[in-house]
């Protein structure tokens, strides 16, 4: 079995040769990279050690960063992962590192799912129709060839129902044409985090009172991502003692997020720390709009 160690210097190595801005963070994902897009990657050994909590923080920062999230692992509990298959592990992707890096070559790969035990194939419906009227084929004689039913074959053309990875090969095979539809990346729906502790809660809130749609965080170096006109991410502290190295974290990623990073604290006599603003609790609850909360993050930036 490859280990976490070995699958994340072959990404962040394979990341940093295609020229994506790479780092290397902890918890609920393990690298934050950027090219024309941004990728979220969490590296396991084994996939299953994915717990819920990781995925539903990873999917919240995911959304509120418009980021593409994807698992990188080589094994399950069931036995090696497929290099063609694109598993699923609470609704995130989860791909072979060899997969992974024919996904961001960008070459052809056929979106063949697994889900529960059963390869699923997207394929191209229209052209799959349009071929058996070209043949003259109705859906019987279709369904007779490639051995299932006649509404079995009417729900896949009319796109109810996704086929079996051996349905389409026989489908393929007779027709004589590729009908898979090539994998993309596709960006998480909005979750939200319930908060850890109360000033965690009390800053969410200050936050939607001011417009700023936003999710707490609680696997993560981050404690606070959102977004209304601008993106933010943010982390909180008692005050602002020590707050250095987890400022260069803060600031490195709001750069690949291209966010505003922000530190919320309760006291401080500190306005900016390695070039993240420091916001008290208090100035945040005085604060009457999302605009103004960007007007101060700007002052205290410069």
């Amino acid at each position: 079995m490859l280990s976490k160690y070995f699958l994340l210097n072959e990404i962040v190595n394979f990341l940093v040769k295609k020229e994506f801005r790479v780092l290397l963070a902890s918890g609920c994902f393990d690298i934050a990279a950027r090219k024309n897009f941004i990728l979220l990657i969490k590296v396991l050994a084994n996939v299953d050690s994915l717990v819920e909590e990781q995925a539903k923080n990873l999917k919240a920062i995911s959304y509120f960063t418009s980021s593409f999230p994807l698992i990188v692992s080589e094994n399950s509990n069931s036995g090696k992962l497929r290099d063609e298959i694109i598993y699923s592990r609470f609704q995130l992707p989860v791909v072979t590192l060899r997969m992974f890096k024919q996904i961001i070559e960008e070459e052809i790969v056929p979106e063949v799912k697994a889900i529960k035990g059963k390869y699923i194939v997207h394929i191209n419906t229209n052209y799959l129709r349009k071929k058996r009227k070209e043949l003259n084929l109705s859906l019987s004689d279709l369904a007779k060839e490639i051995e299932i039913s006649k509404k079995a074959l009417y729900e896949i053309e009319k796109g109810k129902v996704n086929p079996s990875l051996e349905t389409v090969e026989k489908l393929e095979k007779f027709l004589k044409i590729n009908l898979r539809v090539p994998y993309r990346m596709q960006k998480v729906e909005k979750v939200y985090v319930k908060a850890r502790d109360k000033f965690q809660e009390k800053i969410s809130s200050e936050f939607f009172r001011l417009g700023i749609d936003n999710s707490p965080v609680t696997s993560s170096c981050l404690k606070i991502v959102g977004k209304e006109k601008f993106s933010l991410i943010a982390n909180l502290s008692k005050n602002s003692f020590n707050l250095e190295k987890a400022a260069f974290k803060l600031k490195s990623l709001s750069s690949i997020f291209s966010s505003y990073g922000i530190f919320f604290v309760k006291e401080s006599d500190k306005e900016i720390v390695e070039g993240v603003p420091v916001i008290l609790e208090s100035e945040l609850s005085e604060l009457e709009s999302s605009k103004e909360l960007n007007k101060l993050i700007k002052e205290r930036s410069e």
